[in-house]
């Protein structure tokens, strides 16, 4: 099983998006099992795929006094897309802030615990974690947890300036996981102008992985008003087609 996070401290920047459409379309396209991990406390993939918190999630797993690798896998839930499975995400992440892992009072390898067992990675072949905009607690168990880490980008001087920091997160996550990889930087919301494509001929030549951009379209907007994947609401928009791409350069660089 491959765990992958999706992660940028930007909000704003289609995290959730590209989570729900990489896992729908590892599911759909390519028949794989794929647990989706809600991380943020906005809990929008959840909410996407049809999740109930009130049947536990990720906020309850963190805060077990027991071991928590066991109670995650057992909080996870059916979504209503087939093959796409459920750790739900709940407003009580928000609570959960870096101080309470020094304090011991947060599991923070309890997703690592999870993944780990023999029964969820025989049972799923990619896990894959939309994290909220913050290096908080939910998104550092991720990161002890991951194979690699997929950054969503929008080509702004915002986001370009805030790659640093990020990159520095990262690196320091891989003393606690050295294993840890950047799979690469997905730029979204794309867009044809002087500006963008300059944006984007900078980010790449920093000498970060890069995958193909997202094109920007309303098409994304519309598909988090019916709450189905893009492959379903519209498979010809511009992101749809990226989409789809960037998941099988996805697949390509696990194997």
């Amino acid at each position: 099983m491959r765990t992958t996070v999706i992660l940028n401290l930007k909000g704003g920047v289609a995290k959730t998006a590209t989570a729900v459409n990489l896992a729908a379309i590892l599911a759909s396209d390519y028949k794989k099992t794929v647990l989706l991990v809600d991380a943020d406390s906005q809990c929008n993939a959840t909410e996407f795929f049809g999740g109930d918190p009130v049947k536990g999630g990720l906020a309850d797993a963190l805060r077990h006094d027991g071991d928590g690798g066991p109670f995650a896998a057992a909080s996870i839930q059916a979504s209503n897309f087939p093959g796409v499975d459920l750790l739900c995400g709940s407003e009580d992440l928000m609570d959960l802030d870096l101080t309470k892992v020094e304090l011991q009072s947060v599991r923070a390898t309890v997703l690592r615990e999870m993944v780990q067992r023999p029964a969820v990675r025989e049972r799923y072949d990619y896990c894959i974690v939309d994290c909220p905009p913050a290096f908080n607690a939910a998104s550092t168990a991720a990161l002890i947890a991951a194979d690699d880490v997929i950054i969503p980008i929008k080509l702004d001087a915002f986001a370009l300036r805030g790659m640093g920091n990020l990159m520095r997160q990262i690196a320091n996550m891989r003393k606690i996981n050295p294993s840890l990889q950047l799979s690469g930087c997905l730029p979204t919301m794309w867009y044809n102008s002087p500006l963008i494509v300059e944006a984007e001929k900078t980010l790449g030549a920093s000498g970060l992985p890069m995958y193909p951009h997202i094109r920007r379209t309303n098409k994304v907007d519309a598909m988090t008003f019916a709450q189905e994947p893009l492959l379903l609401t519209s498979p010809r928009s511009a992101a749809g087609i990226d989409y789809r791409e960037f998941v099988r350069e996805y697949i390509e660089r696990g194997n």
